[in-house]
């Protein structure tokens, strides 16, 4: 029989109650290990959803400015503050403009109390438009008056004839005459045709044939910018090689990127050594671009019909390589071709002095270079080529949307006292009085008359800075005595007067007695300047200076960087988060 003593049963309760303990603690110290993981693991969580909810906050504020980006790339309507809710949670952006005309977006995005913000600054685009000539003049030509002066070079599609004392102080060239009208054009257009968008489209050409023989003076195409390509465009012209353009040119040329618009429009381009070319051959107008971009391109507009019998319009990755694989467009690329000319002059006109001053001409009759009658070896007899004027239609008509996007004034407009205008359309006309002042802050447009009465003052916002800017007429502009235009006060700003109106037979701009001026641009008509009338610059189609009248060429036109204004593109200057 199995006996237990007393104190076997006590020693053995002792045992079970230190296994009993222990059992306890490593459930207690399980339990709270337990707890620390989960605890962790819910922390975790908690900072996980905070992060998440911070990234979804940060790219709330990246929608909100991108939002208010677009409108003003786009030029559509933005308010100074606007709140808006994506996928039930809000951002709300705020829009500044600082006095040179920056925007300045903060967007601040919040969601469930996680609050991010986003800035960025937009910095007004420009349209850069050098003048390089005190005068520029097309087809028309310019005619100076009794002892009228122009300080600066002067570059003319058409004859410049003189008066008695008429003088330009600098070099003159008077660019070969083109036929009246083109000689070989395909003008339709009825689609985009981008080029430039990737490596495999880099280059783009039009085929045409000749309808008579003699020099390609001048060639024209259709053209538009999308965004902001980096580089000038070459122009070539070349053989055909077999349905395609040979890999060698017969002459290039340039198209400045300055001088094309986001509206397309006919761009002009002259060749000073130009191709001479056989009826009946068929050639090649060659566009090459050297590189490539999905944003930042070009639009040759073309006629999908196809219809140019026997040519058409193809592009490639680059034209003059070998083993080229051209690709056709579906269609022809709008072009104009100018074939031959006709003799142009100098008649009539002292140009320089004893020591300075030179011509270039067909033709030199009844006219003094550098200080002794022609012929002399500073009477250059030349076929220079034409130089087509700086702004296309479509940088005007870029213009006129930044002013629009401004907002609109029905009606006739007129300034008393001192007054601002701008960015604005106005749909009637514009009257500066007797004495009065008018401040330009943005582009401004009038489809009516523009009258700057007797010794108005017309001048540009300070905010423009370094800028220059425009105001512009669908009809004719009148400076009348003593009237004053002046820039911004920096001394690289100007005021252009522009009349849009094509009419090559009117007197689209005058500008009377004593008044001053900077520039003054009439691209398809003309300006006449009366007695002592003063300008800084002056281009159109045909020129008239009466009798003692004066022009004096500001060097900081060459590169003169017009503000495009609301509308007309802005640069990115900045983007980040800010606290």
């Amino acid at each position: 029989m199995l006996r237990v003593t007393s104190y076997e049963l006590r020693v053995t309760r002792q045992g079970g109650q230190a296994a009993l303990t222990a059992v306890i603690l490593f459930l207690v110290a399980a339990t709270a290990i337990g707890i620390g993981f989960v605890s962790f693991a819910f922390e975790e969580t908690a900072t996980a959803r905070r992060q998440l909810r911070a990234k979804q906050s940060y790219f709330l504020a990246e929608a909100g400015v991108e939002d208010v980006v677009y409108r003003l790339y786009a030029a559509k309507q933005v308010d100074a503050s606007e709140s808006l809710i994506i996928n039930g949670n809000t951002v709300t952006t705020s829009l500044t403009t600082d006095v040179n005309g920056n925007k300045e977006v903060i967007a601040e995005g919040s969601v469930d109390a996680n609050i991010r913000k986003v800035k960025t600054i937009l910095k007004p685009g420009t349209v850069g438009v050098s003048f390089y000539y005190g005068v520029q003049v097309g087809e028309g030509g310019l005619d100076m008056g009794n002892n009228a002066i122009v300080n600066g070079n002067i570059y003319s599609n058409g004859n410049i004839t003189g008066n008695n004392g008429a003088t330009i102080m600098g070099d003159v060239i008077v660019a070969s005459g083109l036929p009246p009208s083109p000689t070989v054009e395909w003008t339709s257009h009825d689609a985009d045709q981008l080029f430039a968008t990737a490596s495999s489209n880099r280059d783009i050409a039009q085929s045409f044939t000749a309808t008579a023989s003699g020099a390609l003076n001048q060639i024209s195409v259709y053209l538009g910018k999308v965004n902001s390509p980096t580089q000038d465009i070459t122009v070539y012209i070349t053989d055909d090689n077999s349905g395609k353009p040979s890999t060698s040119a017969l002459a290039s040329a340039t198209i400045s990127r300055t001088t094309v618009g986001s509206t397309p429009s006919w761009i002009d381009t002259a060749f000073s050594s130009p191709a001479i070319l056989s009826n009946g051959s068929k050639y090649w107008i060659v566009l090459d671009y050297g590189t490539n971009s999905a944003t930042n391109h070009w639009n040759w507009r073309k006629d999908t019909s196809d219809a140019y019998a026997g040519n058409t319009g193809r592009y490639t990755s680059n034209w003059s390589a070998g083993g080229a694989v051209w690709t056709d467009v579906g269609g022809d690329l709008a072009f104009q071709t100018w074939i031959g000319g006709v003799t142009t002059y100098i008649d009539n006109l002292i140009i320089g002095d004893s020591t300075s001053g030179t011509g270039r001409a067909n033709l030199f009759t009844n006219t003094t270079i550098h200080g002794s009658a022609c012929p002399n070896s500073y009477c250059i007899v030349d076929n220079p080529p034409q130089e087509a004027l700086p702004i296309s239609d479509g940088v005007i008509q870029d213009w006129k949307d930044a002013a629009e996007a401004g907002g609109i004034t029905a009606g006739d407009v007129t300034v008393t006292g001192t007054q601002t205008i701008g960015p604005k359309k106005i749909t009637g006309k514009l009257t500066v009085t007797n004495g009065a002042t008018l401040t330009i802050t943005g582009t401004t447009w009038v489809t009516g008359d523009i009258v700057f009465d007797n010794n108005s003052i017309i001048q540009l916002s300070a905010g423009y800075g370094p800028l220059s800017g425009v105001i512009l007429s669908d009809a004719k502009i009148d400076v009348k005595n003593g009237a004053a235009l002046s820039g911004s006060g920096d001394p690289s700003s100007f005021l252009m007067t522009l009349a849009a109106k094509d009419s090559t037979g009117e007197e689209l701009i005058t500008v009377d007695n004593n008044s001053l001026g900077a520039i003054y641009y009439a691209g398809k008509g003309r300006i006449k300047f009366s007695n002592l009338a003063a300008a800084k610059e002056a281009t159109a189609y045909g020129i008239r200076l009466d009798n003692n009248a004066e022009i004096t060429y500001d060097t900081g036109l060459a590169n003169a960087l017009f503000s495009s204004g609301p509308g007309g593109g802005w640069d990115l200057q900045t983007w980040r988060e800010v606290e």
